[in-house]
């Protein structure tokens, strides 16, 4: 095998793993979203997330190291947005629910 053909099998096999991660980081964050949204008597819209952006930044919960997903959600049938899922290596999923009274914050 030639360095081009090494060196192609590493940049195809670190695009899969990176790939694959951020479909587990996904459903990760989807979960918890729902769990967070059926504990606060929420419905998660279309059942699904979006990830937002990859924080770079350990100051606080919100803004903490790792994949940012934001979804909406209806409270007595009225759409919201300010769903925030945190998911960071190592660390249970923090969600974060924008409401009238503040954010509501919690490591599910």
């Amino acid at each position: 095998m030639s360095i081009t053909g090494l060196v192609l099998l590493i940049i195809a096999g670190t695009l899969g793993v990176s790939w694959w991660r951020l479909l587990k980081g996904k459903e990760l964050a989807r979960s918890a979203a729902a769990f967070s949204c059926r504990e606060h008597g929420l419905v998660l819209m279309d059942d699904t997330v979006m990830l937002d952006s990859i924080q770079f930044k350990r100051e606080d919960p919100v803004n903490a190291w790792g994949l940012k997903y934001r979804f909406d959600f209806a409270r007595a049938g009225i759409l919201h947005h300010g769903g925030i899922v945190l998911i960071a290596p190592g660390q249970r999923p923090v969600v974060v629910i924008e409401s009238e009274n503040g954010p509501l914050i919690e490591q599910v």
